[in-house]
């Protein structure tokens, strides 16, 4: 759940003495393009890496610079992969846009952007919400839903569905396949002289 992701995130603060938190969404999105503005970190267009679409279906997907970099429905065997799968983008940074869906630590509003003018040296999301967001697309999502962009939000009602637990439980996701987390690391706050 988001709320086991952050709470991983205080325990490891706790026992190692420095602060980690889920990153923002402008954070991860900044860390995946890793200084792109294309679809994807890599050359490439959605619609050819894509098995959706007359021309796809016909010809079949372009899948040779996808393959290279991203877990995704068409290479994923339909699992996870290890990160020794796939190469590392310009950041270097394995699987950022498949592989696991990530959380953040936003809580999520379609037109977050739009509203708040959102921007990599003020990654501020909204201040409150009902559902967090989530980036990247997971070893089931399409090609489309693993570009840079691509964006979503817990279902927490949906992935609580079948906990055993009344009432239910904080912890529990039981519904929810493909999805997971990375901790950002913020530097120390002392100047070096």
């Amino acid at each position: 759940t988001h709320y086991a992701a952050s709470t991983y995130c205080q325990w490891l603060s706790k026992v190692t003495g420095k602060h980690y938190r889920l990153p923002t969404e402008a954070e991860w999105e900044y860390a995946c393009r890793a200084g792109t503005e294309t679809p994807y970190f890599f050359p490439g267009n959605p619609k050819k890496f894509t098995e959706i679409g007359f021309k796809s279906k016909l010809f079949g997907a372009d899948t040779t610079a996808i393959n290279s970099y991203v877990v995704y429905l068409l290479n994923s065997h339909g699992r996870t992969q290890e990160p020794s799968y796939v190469k590392p983008n310009p950041f270097g940074l394995k699987n950022m846009p498949g592989n696991v869906m990530e959380f953040c630590s936003d809580w999520y509003a379609e037109d977050a952007y739009s509203k708040t003018g959102l921007t990599v040296s003020d990654p501020k999301g909204p201040s409150e919400g009902a559902e967090h967001v989530v980036r990247g697309g997971n070893y089931a999502s399409d090609a489309r839903d693993v570009r840079s962009a691509a964006r979503d939000f817990t279902k927490t009602v949906d992935w609580l569905r079948t906990d055993p637990q009344q009432p239910k439980s904080i912890w529990w996701y039981s519904d929810i396949k493909g999805i997971g987390f990375r901790v950002v690391c913020e530097p120390d706050s002392t100047i070096i002289k």
